[in-house]
């Protein structure tokens, strides 16, 4: 997807605007693998709008780097972003414009199936990690797509996400061959949205991957679908979807 060539990164918080205890979530299971007090240095790969960059800066007490090729995505990243600790670059997974061995920490928040060239990427991230460093990987996966609740009436985009993402064994051998060592794996159930109101208005946004994928008469097809559906639940339950976190250690 060239974020640069359509208006989604202007739509991005509102599609994927996480609630805070979901973030706290988050930051916790790194927490679980690392401790707060040995990290200086994070690159938040991938940043997108930056809604993982401020909170990593404030739970690590660390400086971050974010790291992202679309320029839209960027601008809207400074602009909600107010936070010296904070730094956005323009670059990719290829191509990282960063010193070597600068980073304690690497965090690739749904970034991994939107590298194109694995191989050159992973030669690039350990060239900026340093030799204790960890890489953590927090994204979605072929097994936990029953979770997602839009997806029962996008058939289309469904589709398209089995197509696009990874299964989890596929994840572990591809970085692990690529020089890293698996520090642990877990299934993250997250709170996406607070009551089914709140997650039909991030659907009928179209800031998703595979909603922009698909045509405009199949997306307000399964929004009509979905919007009646969410008429006729308990309106105020919380919308949980899972998705899976690995963390790496340079071998």
């Amino acid at each position: 997807m060239k974020y640069d060539k359509t208006d989604i990164p202007s739509r991005y918080e509102q599609a994927r605007k996480l609630p805070e205890e979901t973030t706290k979530l988050w930051l916790e299971t790194v927490s679980r693998y690392i401790p707060q007090g040995s990290i200086e240095t994070i690159i938040d790969l991938g940043c997108g709008i930056g809604r993982f960059s401020k909170a990593l800066a404030d739970h690590f007490s660390a400086q971050i780097y974010g790291i992202d090729p679309s320029w839209k995505m960027l601008k809207e990243a400074r602009g909600a972003t107010l936070s010296t600790k904070v730094t956005f670059l323009r670059g990719s997974a290829e191509y990282i414009p960063l010193t070597d061995g600068l980073a304690d920490l690497i965090f690739l928040s749904q970034v991994y199936h939107h590298i194109e060239d694995k191989k050159r990427a992973f030669l690039e991230i350990k060239r900026v990690l340093e030799a204790d460093g960890f890489l953590c990987i927090r994204t979605s996966t072929i097994e936990n797509l029953n979770t997602i609740l839009y997806l029962r009436f996008f058939p289309p985009a469904l589709k398209k996400d089995m197509e696009f993402l990874s299964s989890r064994n596929d994840i572990i051998d591809t970085v692990h061959s690529s020089g890293f060592k698996l520090k642990g794996h877990e299934i993250v159930r997250q709170k996406f949205a607070n009551n089914l109101e709140e997650y039909c208005e991030k659907i009928k946004s179209r800031g998703l991957l595979d909603l922009v994928s698909i045509t405009d008469e199949e997306f307000h097809d399964g929004l009509a679908k979905l919007e009646i559906y969410c008429k006729e639940q308990d309106t105020e339950t919380d919308v949980l979807e899972e998705l899976d976190f690995f963390i790496y250690t340079k071998v």
